[in-house]
């Protein structure tokens, strides 16, 4: 096998090495200096690839733990990146008022935060399709824990919906929502699917309930608790 291994280096194919003639634990790895400069030239991208499939291979093996990718980051990584999506919920709520998911009545624009309906702290990432405005004394409430999905998520599917309709119709709401792809826009199915132009309400919650349901079903398969509102 190194003989032909160092036969192939010989010929117009430039192996990254070759193997010396010693015997035994004495044998010597030569390595190439052209793949060495390459190697060195290119060293992040390398290792970002092999991050990658690292990262792959850990989440085809544990499908019930989301966003492992955004688990492995480093903690600056893991910073909350909500500056845009409040812009977009800012400019909404000067057009028209938006219904509180939690309670009656409407969202203060003066006052709310922008949270996470399934815990981040359990999908780790703040992508558009989970986040929503809310008050702050409930946002601090409900903390690490989740809404009663029958209660709550037909109203948060609602508000989102309004949100994807007006991107639609204002243009200045467009290009608010455009500036939200770096950060909340890494869901291919958000972008090809949820966020596409032309759905119904229906189709809209339908694609956003198939989506979001097993993610929230996973997280109560691992302990998270339900918030009790009242």
């Amino acid at each position: 096998m190194i003989a032909y291994y160092n036969k192939l280096s010989g010929s117009e194919l430039l192996l990254p090495y070759t193997f010396g003639d010693e015997k035994s634990l004495k044998k010597v790895v030569k390595f190439n200096d052209g793949w060495i400069q390459m190697i060195q030239d290119n060293m992040v991208s390398i290792l970002g690839w092999i991050k990658y499939e690292k990262v792959k291979w850990l989440q085809n093996n544990n499908p019930e733990v989301p966003g492992i990718v955004y688990k492995l980051a480093q903690d600056d990584e893991k910073a909350r990146k909500l500056d845009n999506v409040r812009k977009l919920w800012d400019a909404i709520l000067e057009i028209r008022p938006v219904k509180n998911v939690f309670m009656d009545g409407d969202i203060n624009g003066e006052s709310y935060a922008v949270d996470h309906f399934i815990p981040r702290n359990f999908v780790m990432n703040d992508e558009l399709w989970n986040l929503m405005p809310m008050d702050p004394i409930q946002n601090m409430k409900k903390n690490k824990k989740l809404p009663v999905w029958e209660n709550y998520f037909g109203q948060f599917a609602n508000n989102q919906f309004m949100m994807y309709e007006m991107i639609f119709e204002k243009p200045e709401l467009l290009k608010l929502y455009k500036q939200c792809y770096k950060d909340n826009l890494h869901s291919i199915w958000a972008i090809q699917e949820l966020y596409r132009k032309g759905n119904s309400a229906d189709e809209f919650r339908n694609i956003l309930d198939k989506n979001m349901h097993p993610v929230y079903d996973s997280a109560r398969r691992q302990g998270y608790d339900i918030w009790d509102v009242s």
